[in-house]
């Protein structure tokens, strides 16, 4: 029986998540907190607009969007393309900083992410050595060593984190380690007598690189137990995209079979963040690869809010205007932005339903609750 039928989910009274749940792809609108014409100056963050990236276990995410209107009325209003004298900032200022995160497989230390238009996305690896690697006797942040260049940012640059997961999971000879964009990890062959294991990466099934790991070696070295892949992303050459932990590796009667305990990956399609790189509306407007810090404003795009709109703002980031039948100095015109996500339909044998792999997870949104029935997005 095919099921249709809108979903609206309430996130902490700020945000809404609609669903068509069908055969085909599904557009998923995350809504911020409403504001309105009569409001001269308002910001957006991750507790108010959970299109931003949220890591609710770490407490990660600084991503800020603020409006400052000129020209407002109760019906209409502008966001100035402009510089305003006071500080030089215009209609529309998007700022986001970069932050430490623990690796989740914690020996390998840390690394800085930073939200990006609700992105997790990745800077660059940190030297520190963590109190959970001292505990284990780590003298050193294994990823950050094995990197030629460390840091994306220096080269104008971020990308995205696929994977960062520290789940125990098992790899045979006929079942390799699934990886994004592509990629796979292989387990070739092990030698039992030298406790070594021999592990192939492909992309689209193309070899690609090949290592021996030890992980059975009695007193095993981090060196011993981890699988790299260093590449060139984009412009900044000889950085770990890939690491997997191997907890152990043997020969079974039948099978090569290893289990992994640590799994990181970056994309290997860098996303440009230099100065004038234009997003729509926004462009880039400051790039402090020191401070790690981002600034977009909306130079050259000049935005009037005025009733029943839609406006593209930045990629998958939009602005929506209410359509509401009484605007007056009481009842300024409403307005608020959102994502835009699309899910992609998994089939199960129970039928055809959106998949949750575009959904926003975990650290993109905050107190998600299951409605007990469907409800119907009011007030726009």
């Amino acid at each position: 029986m095919k099921i249709g039928f809108l979903l609206v989910i309430s996130i902490v009274g700020l945000s809404i998540l609609m669903v068509n749940i069908g055969g085909a792809a599904d557009d998923f609108e995350v809504r911020g907190q409403v504001t309105n014409l009569g409001v001269s100056q308002f910001t957006w963050d991750n507790s108010s607009f959970t299109g931003f990236y949220y890591d609710v276990d770490k407490n990660l995410g600084a991503e800020t969007l603020t409006f400052t209107l000129s020209d407002a009325t109760p019906s209409s209003a502008t966001l100035s393309d402009q510089p305003f004298a006071n500080d030089y900032s215009r209609g529309v200022v998007y700022r986001t900083i970069a932050q430490i995160k623990n690796f989740n497989f914690k020996l390998w230390g840390q690394y800085n992410v930073m939200g990006f238009l609700g992105e997790a996305c990745f800077v660059s690896y940190d030297n520190t050595v963590t109190k959970s690697m001292k505990d284990h006797q780590e003298p050193v942040a294994y990823l950050y060593e094995n990197s030629q260049n460390e840091n994306l940012m220096t080269d104008e640059q971020i990308s995205r984190v696929l994977i960062d997961d520290n789940t125990e999971q098992a790899v045979t000879s006929s079942n390799p380690l699934k990886l994004k964009e592509g990629y796979a990890l292989n387990l070739k062959s092990v030698d039992a007598s030298a406790n070594t294991a021999i592990v192939e990466l492909t992309k689209n099934s193309e070899v690609i690189d090949n290592k021996v790991v030890v992980p059975s070696r009695v007193n095993a070295s981090m060196s011993d137990r981890t699988y790299y892949y260093k590449a060139d992303i984009g412009s900044t050459a000889g950085i770990i995209q890939i690491a997997v932990h191997f907890k152990n590796a043997f020969h079974a009667a039948d099978q090569n079979i290893a289990t992994v305990d640590g799994v990181f990956q970056l994309s290997d399609k860098p996303i440009s963040i230099k100065a004038n790189q234009q997003y729509d509306k926004m462009s880039i407007r400051n790039v402090d690869a020191t401070a790690q810090i981002i600034t977009m404003d909306n130079k050259d795009n000049q935005i009037i809010l005025g009733k029943n709109k839609d406006i593209v703002l930045m990629q998958n980031i939009h602005i929506k205007t209410a359509k509401q039948d009484t605007i007056d100095a009481d009842n300024p015109l409403r307005f608020y932005i959102y994502k835009l996500v699309t899910a992609e339909p998994k089939t199960t044998d129970e039928g055809t339903f959106a998949t949750d792999s575009t959904i926003p997870k975990k650290e993109e949104t905050y107190g998600v609750q299951k409605p007990s029935k469907a409800t119907i997005n009011e007030g726009f």
